[in-house]
């Protein structure tokens, strides 16, 4: 008898174990075939072929950074971009240089390809750098771009009465000139704060 309760008292932990390992087992299963979907879905948009220094690819709506890691993979370059690289790229060429694919992929974007080798028959791509776009600058007002011009009138007036005597009528009017845009610039100043 103390078989059989030691029996009864370990099904139902026997289940709880099963039970434990039936849903690990689901777990992994979904992780798994999760994983091979995104591999199929990102690899059936991209086909790329690096043979003889020539590359041959085929894109239809793909990812550049998916691209670009799978033509690292392909071709032993280095790639570096930011990781919020958000770009489609429909493309199909075959048999083009390496080059030439890259600047056509690269289109629009601000990138460095760097060469290795001691000669320019030589030198073959080691490294593609894509780069962040500057920010875009803020649009110059009115006012400032009336300062702007009052400040290149003070400077040429200053280099034509650099060539002429100060004291005389032309050297006094260029002083008044000068003066009088000073002036106006301080306004300017004063109105843009």
């Amino acid at each position: 008898m103390i078989y059989k309760n030691s029996y009864n008292l370990s099904a139902p932990l026997r289940l709880k174990k099963a039970g434990v390992f039936l849903i690990f087992i689901f777990l992994v299963h979904l992780t798994i075939a999760d994983c091979f979907l995104y591999a199929q879905s990102s690899h059936q948009k991209i086909r790329i072929r690096y043979i003889n220094n020539l590359l041959t690819i085929s894109a239809k709506n793909a990812d550049l950074k998916n691209i670009l890691l799978r033509l690292a993979e392909k071709t032993n370059i280095y790639v570096n971009f930011p990781i919020y690289l958000k770009k489609k790229i429909t493309i199909k060429k075959s048999k083009i240089p390496l080059r030439e694919a890259l600047k056509r992929l690269l289109v629009g974007l601000n990138h460095a390809i760097i060469y290795s080798g001691s000669s320019k028959k030589q030198a073959l791509i080691s490294e593609v750098f894509v780069f962040t776009k500057p920010k875009k600058s803020r649009k110059v007002s009115g006012i400032e771009r009336l300062m702007a011009n009052r400040i290149k009138v003070i400077e040429s007036l200053k280099k034509k009465l650099s060539k002429i005597n100060e004291n005389s009528r032309r050297g006094k009017g260029y002083i008044r000139r000068i003066r009088v845009l000073k002036k106006n610039i301080e306004r300017l100043k004063r109105r843009l704060n």
